[in-house]
């Protein structure tokens, strides 16, 4: 009888055994399983002027999304006039709009998007919850690249626009990177939103991602082409053909197809370029004259300092910067033909049209292609002298850099 029981016994812990080896085995395949090949987060900040648009975008994702890998995970946190929340998109994903989408999590209020501790709360949510082996972040709303987009202070150096009931807030690009800094590095971040592409932002956000892609000019109503840049957000690939695609699938759709919104100027800036491409500009500050303003007269301007009298806010000319080199240098020189070399190597995928719509002007505005790089740069002239930005331009990190004659 005893030894029955023991037989039996053995069988028993046998059995034990092997239920944990194999429950060990399954959390193992678990832990891989629950890492997702890329996890990308649309933060949309829509409490503004551009709610309207959302609908249309989010019908555009859901109807890239079987172009996504099994193991890909579109994220869109949304703040509009509801209450804030979280949506989730996969490969397998059957609704057709926003509204047949169900909610992952919904915040108790309606949050301030243009918060830099709402943008914290949302990336702390979203890498806990969609740990990847790489990561992409659009930042979806209106933009006003470096410089103060308001004519009070503080709020300068603005993304996104929350029309909360406190009044209209922004959020600085030096606190975007703050936060930014305490989280994973992103494959790229792209901006969907108009003035964004300029040095000072992305000489700002460096650390935080491989490629900053984004529109040095106001971008086309509708914003991305969500449905067509699917497969781009998400492509495995090589360093650099992620950004290139991204830039490629996003201006194709409007620079290759006749549209009554016009183009879209973009560019993808590598990073890591950075410290060559400084080298040389400090060596190209300190030899030649910049803020003589009549160089410009001419130059590629993405925003004109005149329009002030029509704009809410004011804002410099945005002068592309390889107009700004050519107008400074010539174009056959061997010092121009030394940064022209840097600044491909920094911004290496262009998407370029012939013009752009102004929504200041309600016009089309040329593009003069010999002149543009895809990419605006500040200069500290004479005549913004009494603009708040001017002494504040010299906190920015890429101001800090060069005393500019």
């Amino acid at each position: 009888m005893f030894r029955i029981f023991r037989s039996v016994l053995s069988v028993f812990l046998m059995g034990v055994m092997m239920v944990g080896v194999f429950s060990c085995s399954k959390d193992d395949d678990s832990s891989e399983n629950d890492t997702y090949t890329r996890s990308v987060l649309v933060y949309i900040s829509a409490q503004n002027s551009l709610k309207g648009n959302v609908d249309n975008d989010v019908i555009e994702m859901l109807a890239g999304a079987s172009r996504m890998g099994d193991r890909d995970r579109l994220v869109l946190f949304l703040d509009d006039n509801n209450r804030s929340r979280f949506y989730e998109i996969d490969r397998f994903s059957n609704a057709k709009t926003l509204y047949n989408l169900t909610p992952i999590y919904t915040y108790p209020d309606n949050l301030n998007s243009a918060s830099p501790q709402v943008f914290d709360q949302v990336l702390d949510y979203f890498f806990k919850h969609y740990k990847a082996k790489s990561y992409g972040l659009v930042l979806w709303s209106h933009g006003s690249g470096w410089n103060n987009a308001s004519t009070s202070a503080p709020q300068r150096r603005s993304f996104a626009v929350d029309d909360a009931t406190t009044g209209t807030t922004r959020m600085q690009i030096a606190d975007m990177a703050s936060v930014l800094s305490k989280y994973p590095t992103f494959e790229y971040i792209l901006f969907d939103a108009c003035f964004m592409q300029t040095i000072e932002v992305a000489y700002e956000l460096r650390a935080a991602a491989k490629y900053i892609i984004g529109s040095p000019a106001e971008i086309p109503g509708a914003g991305a082409p969500y449905k067509d840049m699917i497969p781009s957000l998400f492509l495995q690939a090589s360093d650099g053909q992620v950004a290139e695609s991204i830039v490629n699938a996003y201006g194709d759709c409007y620079n290759q197809r006749l549209t009554s919104s016009g183009g879209v100027v973009l560019s993808a800036i590598r990073t890591s370029e950075f410290d060559a491409f400084v080298s040389v500009m400090a060596q190209l500050f300190s030899k030649y004259r910049f803020l003589d303003a009549t160089k410009y007269a001419k130059c590629l301007n993405y925003y004109f300092y005149e329009w002030n009298s029509k704009a809410p806010f004011k804002s410099p000319d945005a002068y592309d910067i390889q107009g700004i080199m050519m107008q400074v240098m010539s174009s056959d020189s061997e010092d121009y033909r030394l940064w022209e070399n840097a600044f491909y190597k920094l911004s290496p995928y262009v998407s370029i049209a012939s013009d752009w719509f102004s929504a200041y002007t309600h016009a089309l505005m040329p593009v003069d292609r010999s002149q543009c790089g895809a990419v605006c740069m500040y200069l500290p002239l004479d005549k913004y002298k009494n603009d708040s930005y001017f002494d504040y331009y010299k906190e920015t990190q890429w101001g800090k850099l060069f005393d500019i004659q």
